[in-house]
């Protein structure tokens, strides 16, 4: 906020007290004084003094044609007032900026500071000047609510804040809701600057940030987000995730135990893993066959064999009642002895419409949309009139029955009393209709027999592909089936779908839903980012993948040292990302001892375990804080320094740490 009225500024009178008016009604926990192109020493500590808030000094740049904001920790004010006299006296107009060489010659080491350019805001930071920056800027202020929307859900775009820039004039009246809420505990310009590096701690709203629940009866809070806990070796890391465990019985939680996904025999492990991705994938391969399955459902009653013995009952009873005229008599002679029975309408179609333009007319969703082409009064008119007609179908059908139950009725009194006889009953219509049913099912199920791939998909650089496929033999049928049965009656007639049809109807325990799945196979795989099956070790690294993106069934996903089993480069670029996604709308808690989850993955919150070997046995003490804290807290109240818990616990202490980065830059030599 501007304090200053400056050459860069409209003209305002400086309020202390509407300051403290803005700070109360914001409800802010720290502010930074940005005046343009200067810094009044003076003024800042009288309104440090006056504020019971956090207050950082910084200044707004003119800066090759943008704007950029660099705020500074309080604890050198007068080296920073004098580095900033040093800017107001290299820009005396408003037309006038520095380069960013004339900026690194000022304030000398830029890492000091937080950077934050105007990005999507005019004037704003050109690309050219950015990429001077390097990774000095993480964060870049936006306008709006949409521009920092966008920023979050663009992986290229810096981590968005939206501030209120406001000039505090004593004859201001309208308080800007423009802030931005940050994921942390204690407040400090290097916790700031840590948070303004990740894009999951960076909010517009309170209520988007992350909350805190009870995970163990002693008073362990854990947050909502993304939790790490560390430790060194045996100090109660995986007893307190046991614990949480065991306390959160009602909650489902996905536990993926250490060295749960390793693989152990390589014959069993391709076996199981080729079982489990198809088990995975049932819904895929169901919803692909879904038609198939309505085919085979409108084939199954049809007995071809049955129609074909009726036609020629029929035949030959016409026969000979032809050549019996001595036999004919008073009964038979009678019009209803032969008479043909009513064929049942279908009253499907009529019914299927009544219920396509009901959903129409109830649909709400999309009412524009369809009140654009049609009016609703003349839906409300089809509807009616769709009614009446399915009713007047329905009337005539159940008279039909009537009738028909009458005519067999009589007719079955009438052949009793004749010697003649009788010409045997023969839908035509029906015959036909299920010869062309079975004619077309068998094209159908010929066609979706040919091999051929059907889904291809990526998940973390695996691809996971699936193939439709004929089956090859009775012994695949019957593993399909997981039933003790014989197939291979069934698959000698593999070649001829209806006979395999009335085949398979011919097997016991075999459920009639389920027929489908016998025509043919879809068949997954998982191959590498070369194209190749995966190996044992990427078989594990998919597991994971597999097991960590199913969490999302889950209330809670907790992980035990996934390091363990897998290398830091595959925990890095494809599983951190998935936990990260995972943790945006589910507690995630992750047991490790390795930088890169426990540092590298950014999270919302740290527990470190301590284990206290004393007179009453063996315990365990725990702290927790944010990652940006200097200190974590225990259960008692007691601090313990973060830097030392994380060196310790990631990095096997902070001289292990030093000489590991001075042998990695002698290989760079």
């Amino acid at each position: 906020m501007h304090t200053v009225s400056t050459i860069s500024d409209r003209p305002f009178e400086f309020s202390l007290d509407m300051l403290k008016h803005y700070v109360n009604a914001a409800s802010l926990d720290a502010i930074a004084i940005t005046n343009h192109n200067m810094f009044d020493l003076a003024q800042f500590r009288t309104i440090k003094d006056a504020l019971s808030i956090d207050v950082f000094p910084g200044i707004e740049i003119d800066l090759e044609g943008c704007h950029l904001l660099l705020i500074a920790d309080d604890k050198e004010l007068v080296d920073f007032n004098s580095r900033c006299t040093r800017v107001t006296s290299e820009i005396p107009t408003k037309d006038v900026s520095i380069t960013f060489e004339k900026l690194i010659e000022i304030f000398t080491d830029l890492n000091k500071y937080i950077l934050i350019p105007h990005y999507q805001k005019s004037p704003e930071i050109s690309p050219e000047t950015l990429k001077k920056f390097g990774s000095l800027i993480t964060a870049g202020e936006v306008t709006s609510p949409k521009k920092f929307i966008y920023c979050l859900n663009d992986e290229k775009s810096l981590v968005p804040v939206c501030f209120s820039d406001l000039r505090i004039d004593k004859r201001l009246q309208n308080i800007p809701a423009r802030q931005t809420y940050l994921d942390l505990g204690t407040l400090s310009l290097s916790s700031i600057k840590t948070c303004l590096r990740d894009k999951q701690k960076v909010f517009l709203t309170e209520s988007d940030g992350h909350k805190f629940f009870d995970a163990l009866n002693n008073g362990l809070k854990l947050s909502t987000g993304l939790n790490v806990i560390v430790g060194e070796r045996s100090t109660g890391k995986s007893h307190t995730l046991d614990e949480i465990s065991e306390q959160c019985e009602e909650v489902k939680i996905k536990y993926i135990r250490q060295f749960a996904l390793l693989e152990r025999d390589q014959d069993e492990d391709i076996r199981t893993f080729s079982e489990n991705i198809n088990r995975s994938q049932s819904a895929i391969t169901e919803e692909y066959l879904i038609e198939l399955k309505s085919v085979i459902e409108d084939v199954i009653d049809i007995d071809i064999h049955e129609n074909e013995r009726a036609a020629e009952n029929y035949i030959n009873s016409l026969k000979k009642h032809a050549t019996e005229t001595e036999k004919h008599d008073a009964f038979s002679k009678a019009k209803l002895f032969n008479e043909s029975e009513f064929t049942d309408s279908d009253t499907n179609a009529i019914r299927d419409l009544v219920s396509s333009v009901t959903n129409l007319l109830e649909n709400s969703e999309y009412r524009s949309t369809i009140e654009s082409f049609v009016n609703t009064s003349d839906l409300q008119a089809l509807a009616v009139a769709l009614i009446n007609t399915h009713n007047t179908e329905q009337e005539l059908l159940l008279k039909k029955r009537y009738l028909n139950d009458l005519l067999i009725s009589v007719k079955n009194d009438l052949r009793v009393r004749s010697a003649s006889h009788p010409i045997e009953d023969f839908d035509f219509y029906k015959y036909l209709i299920d010869r062309k049913k079975v004619e077309k099912f068998s094209l159908v199920v010929e066609r979706v027999k040919k091999e051929k791939e059907i889904l291809r998909a990526d998940i973390q650089g695996y691809q996971r592909v699936a193939r439709r496929v004929p089956y090859k033999g009775a012994q695949e049928l019957k593993k399909m089936s997981k039933k003790v049965a014989s197939f291979a009656g069934a698959y000698s007639k593999y070649g001829s779908p209806y006979d395999y049809l009335s085949m398979l109807l011919n097997i016991e325990n075999l459920e009639v839903v389920e027929l489908y799945k016998y025509f043919v196979r879809i068949d997954y795989e998982i191959l590498n980012s070369d194209g190749f099956r995966v190996s044992g070790g990427e078989r594990s690294e998919y597991r994971l993948l597999r097991e960590i993106k199913n969490a999302q069934r889950y209330d809670m996903l907790m992980l035990d040292e996934p390091e363990s089993s897998f290398d830091n480069l595959f925990l890095l670029k494809k599983a951190n990302a998935l936990i990260k996604d995972i943790s945006k709308t589910m507690p995630v808690i992750v047991v490790t001892h390795s930088s890169t989850v426990g540092a590298s993955i950014k999270p919302d919150y740290i527990v470190y375990t301590k284990k206290v070997i004393d007179a009453n046995g063996v315990s365990y003490e725990l702290y927790s804080g944010y990652p940006t804290d200097s200190s974590l807290t225990g259960l008692d109240g007691s601090l313990i320094k973060n830097h030392e818990v994380l060196m310790n616990s990631l990095e096997a202490g902070e001289s292990s740490y030093i000489e590991r980065g001075i042998g990695y830059e002698t290989l760079k030599d």
